[in-house]
C-alpha cells in the first residue's frame, strides 16, 4: 500500500482503514507527505489517543497533525535517518536533499503521542521537524514527509526508499505463492 500525497482525501475513512489493514496483517507500507500525515494519525488513534488532522477538522483543539512552521511546497530540505533505523539502511545516514510539497506534520510536543503508539522517528530535518517514522516489528511500514518519488519522471533514479517497498511487496507476493503451494 503507498498512501501517497493528495490530502484532504477524498474518502479519509478508507484511508485510516487501509492503514489499519496494513498495520494488522503486514502488508507494506509507504505513506508520503500526506501518507505519512495519515500514518501519524492512524497510529495514535489506534493507541487510543486524541488525534484530529487540522486540514480536515479546523477547529480541533491540540491537533496532532498541525500546519507547519514553515510551509514547504515545493520546498527542498535536508533529510537526516536516525542510525539503527530501518529508514536509515535503506536511504544510509548521511543527511539528503529530500523534496517537499507539504504544509502539515506532527504538531509540536506531540512526538510523546507518536511514541506512545509504538512509532519510532527514523529521520528529521532541522527546519522541519520529524521526517520519518517506521512500525517496528513490521515487516515494511515507513512513512515520510519527503516525498521520495519526485523526480523519478525527470530522468533522475529510482529513490531506494520506492525500491524497498517494491522489494517488500515482492517478498509478500512469493510468500503468498509459496503459502499457496503449501
Amino acid at each position: 500500500i503507498w498512501v501517497a500525497p493528495g490530502t484532504p482525501y477524498a474518502d479519509d475513512d478508507a484511508v485510516l482503514a487501509a492503514i489499519d489493514r496494513a498495520v494488522d496483517d503486514g502488508t507494506p507500507l509507504l505513506g508520503t507527505c500526506g501518507g505519512f500525515q495519515y500514518a501519524v494519525l492512524a497510529l495514535v488513534r489506534r493507541a487510543g489517543l486524541a488525534a484530529a488532522h487540522a486540514e480536515s477538522e479546523p477547529e480541533a483543539q491540540d491537533p496532532l497533525i498541525a500546519p507547519l512552521a514553515c510551509s514547504l511546497y515545493g520546498q527542498e530540505r535536508e533529510v537526516t535517518c536516525v542510525p539503527g533505523t530501518r529508514l536509515g539502511e535503506i536511504c544510509g545516514t548521511v543527511p539528503f536533499t529530500g523534496f517537499h510539497f507539504c504544509g502539515f506534520g506532527l504538531a509540536a510536543g506531540r512526538e510523546a503521542d507518536l511514541e506512545a503508539a509504538g512509532a519510532v522517528i527514523a529521520a528529521r530535518a532541522p527546519d522541519a521537524g520529524i521526517e520519518g517514522i517506521e512500525l517496528p516489528g513490521h515487516p515494511f511500514f515507513l512513512a515520510t514527509l519527503f516525498q521520495p518519488q519526485v523526480g523519478a519522471l525527470d530522468g533522475r533514479p529510482r529513490h531506494p526508499l520506492v525500491a524497498a517497498l517494491i522489494a517488500a511487496a515482492l517478498r509478500l507476493r512469493d510468500l503468498d505463492e509459496r503459502v499457496e503451494a503449501a
